[in-house]
């Protein structure tokens, strides 16, 4: 991936990330997605999201075949060693990983982080998040939760939803609280 220090989107978050400490209040944008009551869209952008969690696998076992007992034997030989060979595979296909979600248009409020999957607009609370883990010179920021599966949003976006969003946790809970959630790689 290409550095993202020179683009226009990293650009935009340095200066928003200026403007705050300057001590201005992050942009108010229009909503075309009703919000809740005292909730304010703070920006809107788009990026790849990534979960980490273990999935549900099924193994189909297969049944030795065989009409003598020389071709049983040997028929149940071989499945028995692809039957095992299956269940590698699909424990190592479970075992908790970074799992695509794809493409995702998102919108950042005082409140939540909107976001667009599977035909439907999903919330993560602000009020969840237990540690942020930003990398904006890579254009990725990690969510990381008390009871939930971790996020990974990865885009030209992510830095500007960076600045926003730890500009809404510094205001509900203070710079230090945020800047213990922050761990910056």
């Amino acid at each position: 991936m290409a550095p993202l220090r020179s683009s226009s989107r990293f650009l935009s978050a340095e200066q928003l990330a200026d403007d705050v400490a300057a001590g201005h209040p992050l942009p108010v944008l229009s909503s075309g997605v009703l919000l809740g009551p005292g909730e304010v869209l703070h920006a809107e952008g788009a990026a790849d999201g990534w979960r980490f969690h273990a999935v549900d696998v099924v193994v189909e076992r297969r049944r030795p075949i065989g009409a003598g007992l020389i071709t049983l034997g040997m028929s149940a030989a071989l499945t028995s060693v692809g039957n095992r060979r299956a269940m590698l595979d699909a424990e190592q296909l479970a075992v908790p990983q970074w799992r695509p979600l794809g493409f995702m248009p998102m919108l950042a409020t005082n409140q939540r982080l909107l976001v667009f999957h599977d035909g439907v607009w999903q919330s993560v609370w602000y009020s969840a998040i237990r540690q942020l883990l930003p990398r904006p010179a890579d254009g990725q920021l990690e969510l990381i939760f008390e009871t939930d599966p971790p996020y990974l949003l990865v885009g030209e976006w992510v830095p500007y939803l960076t600045v926003a969003i730890t500009t809404v946790l510094a205001h509900g809970h203070g710079v230090e609280a945020v800047a213990a959630m922050l761990h910056v790689a």
